[in-house]
């Protein structure tokens, strides 16, 4: 008998790499079956279309990072250091998980309603993990901050800001950079 579940999961890693190589939109199903060995048809036993293959390699990656994620946040004592872990360990996956970066950024995929969702739930997960460090840091006395939700957005369009900037071909970007990120955020501009 067929494991369904673990040959969508093969099916899904196979496909990764193809999606990261043409792109959504020049991947077709027929490349897939090809190359998981398949005949075409055989692969709609497991997936209804391109869009569901596509939809299993996203969730795949992002379960990827937020397992990277949780890790380097673990490790650390510090909210300080919970939040420098959470950003780096955020370039550096986002730099790695291609298809995961298309899906949050492409605009021919704003077209489909499990792109939107997922984009969504992501955007949510992700405000939610600022918002535990920061207010770890209130409770520990580290961080003074007035309006949490504010801060939090201002952290989350400072990280998509400095994420555009690195997938614009500024590939260079060091820890050294995130660090002079983070001194802004916690420090500001203005002299002391």
């Amino acid at each position: 008998m067929i494991d369904i579940e673990k040959a969508r999961e093969e099916i899904a890693e196979i496909a990764r790499d193809i999606f990261a190589k043409f792109g959504f939109k020049k991947t077709t199903m027929e490349e897939i079956a090809k190359a998981v060995n398949k005949a075409k048809s055989s692969l709609y036993y497991y997936f209804q279309n391109k869009e569901e293959v596509f939809q299993a390699v996203i969730e795949r990656e992002a379960n990827v990072l937020r397992e990277k994620l949780q890790k380097a946040i673990s490790q650390e004592n510090t909210p300080q250091g919970k939040l420098r872990a959470y950003i780096v360990t955020r370039m550096k996956a986002l730099k790695q998980l291609a298809n995961f970066y298309s899906a949050l950024k492409d605009e021919y995929l704003e077209n489909y309603k499990f792109i939107e969702k997922f984009r969504s739930k992501y955007d949510e997960e992700e405000k939610s993990a600022i918002i535990q460090i920061l207010k770890e840091g209130i409770d520990n006395g580290i961080f003074e901050i007035n309006n949490v939700e504010m801060t939090t957005q201002a952290i989350l369009i400072t990280l998509k800001g400095f994420e555009l900037w690195v997938f614009q071909g500024n590939t260079k970007w060091t820890e050294k950079d995130v660090d002079n990120l983070l001194e802004i955020l916690f420090y500001g501009i203005m002299k002391k």
